[in-house]
């Protein structure tokens, strides 16, 4: 599926974390179709000894974690020195894991927290003072609807993404003062290869085939079908249009209906 809205955000420039694969992979695609540049972190882009950087002409990307200082410092002293402006920052770097309390141990839990909390504490508290010198500065935090509704296995996965859209509002809150909207996602089952780790492991634990596991997180949805990342990227590039500039502080599910039932 393509973007049909068709969002025009010529000489845009914006920061993705998490933009190796998955949801955070479209939303920088559709964002550089659409005429933005696009700084984006990932422990998974190739690196050398040297150089954490890969440039091309409408995307820079940098290997690193967004909860090590050294490589929010590293990446963020490189944007000051080539920009004066950030508009867009989306939060989309993530971690999952499917365990129940008692076999969570404390390094998981520093493990998500780390990556799902931390991280995207430093990446606004290091793109704001850019944000600010832009016209039209807006945020976008991917959620999920498991911080909403929640099941068996997700205790750390859905305490973090409560915590997301609790900071979302927060930040809506401390930030309308310089005209920074604020705003969430929460998508449902979504086909990613993280959203595919969830089906695996409870296939493992429930004894059944990756087949019958997807079939039965189709079946949850009201439309009957697991999500792309496209129909996730194309809303989160809504809320950082100028067709979403009185909506701040606000959460879109994009789950096929799954929370209704």
């Amino acid at each position: 599926m393509t973007n049909d809205f068709n969002f025009k955000f010529n000489d845009t420039i914006a920061v993705v974390s998490g933009g190796f694969q998955g949801i955070g992979k479209a939303i920088i695609s559709q964002l550089i179709s659409s005429g933005c540049k696009v700084y984006t972190i990932d422990p998974k882009f190739p690196n050398t000894l040297d150089d954490k950087f890969t440039v091309n002409k409408n995307v820079i990307r940098y290997s690193g974690y967004t909860s090590n200082s050294d490589d929010m410092e590293n990446l963020f002293q490189y944007i000051y020195s080539k920009e004066s402006r950030v508009d867009f920052l989306v939060n989309n770097a993530g971690i999952y894991f499917y365990k129940d309390i008692e076999n969570s141990s404390l390094q998981d839990f520093n493990n998500i927290v780390s990556a799902n909390i931390l991280g995207e504490f430093n990446m606004t508290k290091y793109c704001t003072k850019l944000l600010k010198n832009s016209t039209h500065p807006s945020i976008v935090n991917i959620a999920s609807v498991s911080g909403q509704r929640t099941e068996e296995g997700h205790t750390l996965y859905s305490t973090t993404k409560g915590a997301t859209l609790a900071f979302t509002k927060a930040l809506a809150a401390d930030f309308g003062k310089y005209k920074i909207r604020v705003n969430s996602v929460s998508p449902g089952n979504i086909k990613t290869p993280m959203n595919d780790l969830d089906i695996e492991a409870q296939s493992k634990i429930k004894g059944r085939s990756f087949a019958e596991t997807e079939k039965e997180y189709s079946s949850e949805s009201i439309l009957r079908r697991r999500g792309t990342a496209d129909e996730v990227a194309s809303v989160v590039l809504f809320l950082l249009s100028s067709a979403s500039n009185y909506i701040n502080g606000e959460d879109i599910i994009i789950d096929g209906g799954l929370y209704l039932v």
